[in-house]
């Protein structure tokens, strides 16, 4: 019984520990410099060529054809 008290015991002090830890380790430092323009305007260069192709697709697809005077019964 005493055992299982002090595994317990030493589990809950080690998760502890481990908790301050992670809490208590420095950040690594990210940089805030100005974005990268060419990026951001490759980016939108890529989203507009995107944005382009999927139109021209969806004016190369026929629009479905839906006959609604067909009989709705099942026979089979």
């Amino acid at each position: 019984m005493r055992l299982a008290r002090l595994a317990a015991v030493g589990l809950a002090i080690g998760v502890i520990v481990g908790f301050a830890i992670a809490l208590l380790r420095p950040r690594p430092n990210v940089r805030t410099d100005a974005p990268d323009r060419s990026a951001a305007a490759s980016a939108n260069a890529a989203d507009s060529a995107l944005r382009a192709q999927f139109k021209q697709a969806e004016r190369d697809v026929p629009a479905p054809v839906l006959d609604l005077r067909a009989d709705r019964r099942v026979t089979g």
